[in-house]
């Protein structure tokens, strides 16, 4: 029994060491994901350029 532990363990302790490193990944692109937005949201906020044809006497 303490043999098969033994065996047991460190590929369990592998296993948990992916996840934990696929987990900080995804925090990290959610992080960026949440960044864009933010400065989208400020972009958003501000009265942009006026598009189009000006016309004199306007």
């Amino acid at each position: 029994m303490v043999a098969e532990e033994r065996v047991i363990c460190p590929s369990v302790l592998l296993l948990v060491e992916q996840v934990e490193r696929k987990l900080l990944k995804q925090d990290e692109k959610i992080e960026v994901l949440f960044t864009y937005l933010s400065k989208f949201l400020e972009k958003e906020g501000k009265p942009g350029e006026e598009i189009g044809f000006k016309r004199k006497g306007k």
